[in-house]
């Protein structure tokens, strides 16, 4: 896959709707970068709710951007997050229902519904599972169907071990860069 222009940023925009159980819903303003019959990859600046830290350093805040990549079908997505000043930071994986649109038409992306398990991935391959309180809260408090929950704590047990095995994140996610990014290490 070709890189993206030099700071992520597309030429169409692509809204959609992120939902978290039971009724958080947030419309997502991205910047269209690529979209095949696959595949649907955007970019947006980041605002989480609270910054994430890896071994004592900040790899995600509010003005970093992320790349991210739908998968059609599948149960996750896949963020490559840089800093402001382009450095990448690493990997962030969400745990979700399965991603669906029709055809290669991604405005017809349907709600992404996200199960509170993340998954940070270090540009060293190392890893840490992210979120798993606030998954234990929503099941404990009924946010979750019995469905959901096994269907999450599988989805994130296959990517930690495809991680283990460096076969995830996907090879077009590995492979993507932006132009004149700078370093990890940066």
């Amino acid at each position: 896959m070709e890189s993206a222009d030099e700071d992520g940023r597309g030429l169409n925009p692509l809204t959609f709707d992120f939902i978290r159980p039971p009724g958080r819903r947030v419309s997502m303003h991205t910047d269209l970068l690529h979209a095949t019959d696959g595949m649907i990859v955007v970019a947006h600046e980041l605002a989480p709710s609270k910054p994430v830290e890896y071994f004592g350093e900040i790899v995600m805040d509010a003005g970093y951007r992320a790349v991210w990549f739908l998968f059609k079908d599948k149960p996750f997505d896949v963020g490559r997050i840089y800093r402001p000043d382009g450095a990448w930071t690493g990997y962030y994986a969400d745990v979700l229902e399965p991603v669906r649109w029709r055809g290669s038409d991604p405005m017809t992306l349907e709600p992404i519904v996200d199960l509170f398990l993340d998954l940070w991935i270090a540009p060293d391959g190392r890893f840490e599972v992210l979120d798993e309180d606030e998954f234990e809260e929503a099941v404990a408090s009924g946010f979750l169907t019995e469905q959901q929950t096994g269907h999450a704590r599988s989805v994130l047990q296959g990517l930690i071990e495809a991680t283990e095995r460096g076969d995830f994140p996907p090879a077009v996610v590995k492979e993507f860069r932006l132009r004149n990014t700078p370093s990890p290490h940066t």
